[in-house]
């Protein structure tokens, strides 16, 4: 069924005669004996049988709902990716003031939105300067701070050494965050691979200055001790920071310190920016806040403004039920008192002496629940029926899942309703249960419980735009609900968003992966996974099977800065690991050093007069031919000189070529093959001498 399933893109279009056409074709590939199609032959109506059995199998899969198929597919162990926000940092600028920024603040960009999920104060803290320690010599790395001055900068030198340091100088506005998180925008070098949770090449140790000296400082460091472009978050000590000034400029300090310094290639920064915060892309359409009992509660949501609000509250540990609004004249009932205190700030009270209820000492005793108007007009979703899988559509979709809640209400009386709030996919006995399909916008009720001939209504709702809320970096950000001077950018793209994988694309991806083989079988499967090795830059892989002694050489050259690059131990014992897990048992494994021979070439070449740069255009075209280090050009592959007598041939400035001739230098790793050169299995060329004189007719 999986296979048909796969291949049913395949069959779509095609009738019981496309398919017999085909399978007539194809007999004699299969069979020199097979002769007669004609219908009277017994294999012929076989194959008719198996044809119109494979359109009804076509049909049926037809019909197969997507829920089926994403079952079928989790038997496999595949499921749907679910959505993501699109996580952005935000820098602030032009803070002149201490400025509070709430829980739930919201900032656009377009008809984006994007919220903050705590609350943080912004202090206006600067980056006075970046300065780096080699050999008790300062030297001055502040240009990071500035994104407009393309200059890369090797913070640790071109040659990393244990014990280097680096420091970031801070304003002597002594109020910080409790974290601190930088963004370190890095030059990339080649393609390094993903990360595989560890960071086998360097470590850096992160302190501050405090009154007593440098103190130690926790740090979750996003880009592998400056191998990637990302964030470093710090986590400051509860000791009160110091002015450090044994710097060209003084101020408050955190300090890194190389405690390992194995890099590949060395760490070259492009720029460095501070002090930001998160921001998360999604839109909050209605939410619900929980309190304990308490006689007054404060809340921050641009929402409020609205006025759509509901408040419900538990009086003993068992049902809620809804409070209203007070106004004059109310003196007995539930009711709750509101007061604005300025734009979504509000503070909501009870008064049991005044009007005999209010919610029970106990934790979740309130909940508030704030609407948009969008939802308030179709928050009321319907009865529940009870038959099975009730489908109920609702006002929005792409819904984020995790903020995503509804409430059922019943009535316990002819004249008193309870409420409950329940969750998606809840696994409590006896509560009611329902499936979301968020990007569709539509819950499938799994079991109705006691709740049939209820109501549901709409409680917690956020909806995300995906992958659209990647921004790219360098857009502003405005902030909803205020007016300011700051201005929010961000230094980096947003990264992260996604909308849930669709039944499709996830039928895609498992194709996909199937065709890629965990297990080491044949040459091309070593050289994948070779090439995929976490955290490792690799740039040409070739394996070599050995079938007489049953072993596999493979040569791997890395990405690097030098001019002839050799795999460290760390590459050799990182690939060897790999190897080791997806190897056949009785296959042996052999890594090759990469060796480079040049090629020396000389000749004679007529060229027209009157064409300036002929000598460097010849030798342009035949150091490119030559140089399989740079390019993609793999090892052992053949020197054709042919193409490169025909590259030279070809050039306007070229009359004719009198002579040309080329020859391996190192005839251990590469041999002359007539006028070609055949490079040894874990050699590459490069440009040797030219010697190329040139003549006019």
């Amino acid at each position: 069924m999986v296979i048909n399933m796969l291949s049913e893109h395949l069959l779509r279009d095609k009738n019981f005669e496309n398919l017999m056409q085909e399978a007539r074709i194809q007999i004699p590939l299969y069979s020199k004996e097979w002769t007669n199609f004609n219908p009277s032959e017994p294999a012929v109506t076989i194959l008719e049988n198996i044809s119109e059995y494979t359109i009804l199998q076509q049909v049926n899969m037809g019909k197969i709902s997507d829920s089926v198929k994403e079952k079928i597919f989790s038997l496999f162990g595949y499921k749907r990716k679910e959505g993501k926000n699109a996580r952005v940092m935000l820098q602030p600028l032009n803070v002149n003031e201490p400025v509070t920024i709430p829980s739930g603040q919201r900032f656009k960009v377009g008809d984006l939105s994007y919220e903050t999920t705590r609350k943080f104060k912004i202090n206006g803290n600067k980056i006075l300067g970046i300065y780096g320690k080699h050999d008790s010599q300062i030297k001055d790395f502040s240009t990071l701070t500035d994104k407009d001055i393309p200059i890369e900068i090797s913070i640790f030198s071109d040659e990393p050494e244990k014990d280097m340091e680096i420091y970031i100088v801070m304003d002597s506005n002594d109020e910080f965050s409790e974290e601190l998180i930088f963004y370190i925008n890095m030059a990339e070098y080649g393609f390094r691979n993903r990360f595989g949770g560890t960071n086998m090449f360097a470590n850096i140790r992160w302190q501050c200055y405090v009154e007593n000296g440098f103190a130690d400082i926790r740090c979750r460091d996003y880009t592998g001790c400056f191998l990637n472009s990302g964030e470093i978050k710090f986590k400051l000590p509860k000791d009160r920071l110091a002015i450090y000034d044994k710097l060209p400029k003084k101020g408050y300090v955190i300090r890194g310190i190389l405690t390992k310094a194995e890099y590949d290639i060395p760490p070259r920064v492009k720029n460095i920016s501070g002090f930001l915060f998160e921001v998360w892309q999604k839109e909050t359409k209605s939410i619900c806040y929980t309190f304990s009992g308490r006689e007054s509660i404060n809340i921050y949501c641009d929402l409020l403004e609205a006025g759509y609000i509901q408040i419900f509250c538990k009086e003993e540990d068992r049902f809620y039920y809804r409070y209203e609004r007070s106004a004059e004249g109310h003196s007995s009932g539930r009711y709750y008192n509101v007061v604005k205190n300025g734009f979504g700030n509000y503070t909501f009270s009870f008064n049991r002496e005044k009007y005999g209820y209010s919610p029970g000492n106990f934790d979740n005793a309130v909940k508030i629940v704030v609407y948009s108007e969008e939802i308030m007009r179709q928050f009321d979703l319907g009865r529940i029926y009870g038959y099975d899988k009730q489908k109920i559509e609702l006002p929005v979709k792409n819904i984020v899942k995790e903020s995503f809640s509804l409430i059922v209400s019943w009535k316990v009386s002819d004249k008193e309703k309870v409420y409950e709030f329940i969750k998606p996919d809840s696994s409590k006995e006896g509560d009611f249960k329902y499936t979301l399909l968020e990007s569709e916008g539509i819950i499938i009720i799994e079991d109705a419980a006691d709740y049939i001939n209820g109501r549901i209504f709409m409680c917690g709702c956020a909806t995300t735009s995906g992958d659209e809320g990647n921004v790219r970096e360098g857009t502003f950000f405005e902030p909803f609900g205020f007016e300011t001077d700051i201005k929010f950018v961000n230094p980096a793209a947003g990264f992260g968003g996604r909308k849930k994988e669709t039944i499709e694309h996830m039928k895609q991806r498992f194709i996909s992966e199937m065709q890629n083989h965990y297990t080491a079988v044949e040459a091309k499967d070593y050289e994948r996974i070779v090439m995929t090795t976490p955290e490792l830059c690799i740039h040409k892989v070739r394996a070599i099977p050995d079938k007489k002694n049953n072993k596999v050489s493979i040569a791997v050259k890395p990405y690097s800065t030098k001019q002839f690059p050799q795999l460290s131990s760390i590459y050799i014992n990182a690939i060897l690991k790999r190897l080791e897990e997806r190897r056949l048992i009785t296959t042996g494994i052999e890594i090759m050093q990469p060796v480079y021979a040049a090629v020396d070439v000389q000749g004679t070449i007529y060229v027209k007069p009157h064409f300036e740069g002929c000598k460097e255009q010849i030798e342009e075209v035949i150091r490119k031919h030559l140089d399989y280090i740079n390019s993609d050009i793999n090892f052992g592959e053949r020197m054709n000189f042919d193409k490169l007598f025909n590259k030279v041939e070809l050039l306007e400035c070229v009359d004719f070529i009198y002579d040309l001739s080329a020859e391996a230098r190192n005839r251990q790793y590469a041999k002359q093959s007539g006028v070609d050169i055949i490079p040894y299995k874990n050699c590459l060329l490069y440009p040797g001498k030219i010697n190329i004189e040139l003549n006019t007719v």
